[in-house]
């Protein structure tokens, strides 16, 4: 696991892993983009990412994850 935190409007531009991973929102507020479509963020939102999946991450306010 790793544990990211953000600042409000900091981005973890669009990237890809080379396996599947979940992600979960523990703090704070933001955007998921998965590929194409953009999910609004916050405590309890949870993803799971298959391998090769284009996605980003954007901070509206401080935001915690753990992926």
């Amino acid at each position: 696991m790793v544990l990211f935190g953000l600042a409000a409007g900091q981005e973890l531009s669009e990237h890809t892993a080379a396996v599947p991973v979940v992600l979960q929102i523990l703090a704070g507020e933001g955007q998921l983009t998965l590929a194409d479509n953009v999910h609004e963020a916050g405590p309890g939102t949870w993803a799971h990412l298959p391998a090769r999946l284009p996605h980003s991450v954007r901070a509206r306010l401080p935001l915690t994850l753990w992926l």
